[in-house]
This record gives C-alpha cells, structure tokens and sequence, in this order.
C-alpha cells in the first residue's frame, strides 16, 4: 500500500525525482567525456584511407591530447629531451593526420628510448601513412623482431604487410598477434584481418 501524499507532497516528489535523474545524466555524461570510446576498426576495411588513422588510433590505448590544438607541436620540440613531452605532441600531429609532421618527434623519442615500443609502433604506422611503405615495414619489423611479445606492433606489422602486398608477412604477424592474446581487442582485429586475408586469396 502507498501512503496518501497531498498534491504539494507529491509535486516535491517529483521535483526530487526530476534532479535525481538530472544528476544520473550529468555523471554519466561526464564519464563518457572523460573516457571516449574508442573507433572500431572492425567496423571498416583496413585499406580505406579514411581507417588508417582509425586503426592506429585503436592501437593506442588512447592518443593524449587529442583534442588539443595540433600546431603547439613546434618543430622547437626536437629540443626537447622529454620523451613523455614529445609523444603528447607527437600524438596531437598523428591525431590530426599530420603524419609527415609527427615522424621526426617519434625518430627523436627513439634517439632518446631505442627500446620503446610504442614509438617504434607509431613510427612505422606514421610511415605507412606518409607513404613510405618499406620505411614502415623496415622499422615494424626490427620491433617485432626485438619484442616477439609484443601483440600490438605484431597486428601493426601484419596490417601495414597486407596494405603492402606482402602477405606471407602479415599473415605470420597477424597470426602472431591473435595467439598471443586472442580475447583482446587487439587479438580480435588480428583475427579479423587474417579472416580478411583468407578471403582475399580464396577469391
């Protein structure tokens, strides 16, 4: 049984009820500001120009700053001597497709850390889409050389083998990658392209 309310108890209910739920949307959008879900991959075929940045976007865990404006990547940066630093601005110019202008901050960050992965990664992605292919291959291949367990520089290889031609590379790369963690999402997309793969040379 409900209690009998007065018509001013109940329209102080549903005022509560109102901003209750107001501030139920506010949070929640505010997460979904905070936390943006990242483009699918899986959703478009991995040679449209309009995915690559897409893609590479995906295998990142998340590009810092990339809402920020792109030009406060000067070239002054190359002075920098603070990995973190230039991969922010590195990772503004790859978010705006200004891949040609991101390549000498991911080449400096190497200067700096030879062994980071992520950069070598972003490298060979920036490469790809500048459209030096076999600079791109050169350099995902000695990462994925040096870091067989790496899962994402393996898909990143396997991808940009496929745009390339090279098929026995990005199948034994994607191969690679979904083995190593098949219920990622890297692992997924590995098995994507591999499934893309198999079509291709079916048909």
């Amino acid at each position: 049984m409900f209690p009998k309310l007065t018509l001013l108890q109940w329209l102080i209910v549903l005022v509560l009820l109102f901003f209750y739920g107001f501030a139920v949307f506010a949070v929640t959008r505010d997460y979904y500001l905070r936390h943006p879900t990242l483009p699918a991959a899986a959703q478009t075929p991995p040679h449209a120009a309009a995915d690559t940045a897409a893609l590479g976007q995906r295998m990142r865990a998340a590009f810092a700053g990339a809402d920020s404006d792109a030009d406060s990547a000067a070239p002054a940066t190359l002075d920098n001597a603070d990995p973190a630093a230039l991969s922010q601005a590195a990772d503004r110019l790859f978010a705006a497709r200004r891949f040609a202008d991101a390549i000498p901050l991911y080449r400096r960050i190497l200067e700096l850390r030879p062994d980071d992965v992520d950069a070598q990664n972003d490298l060979g992605l920036a490469l790809q889409y500048s459209g030096d292919t076999a600079a791109a291959l050169d350099v995902l291949r000695a990462a994925a050389a040096a870091v067989p367990g790496q899962q994402r520089i393996q898909l990143t290889l396997g991808f940009v083998a496929l745009q390339a031609g090279d098929t026995e590379t990005a199948r034994q790369a994607l191969a690679r990658a979904r083995k190593l963690a098949p219920q990622t999402d890297v692992g997924r997309e590995a098995a994507r392209l591999l499934d893309l793969l198999e079509q291709q040379q079916g048909g």
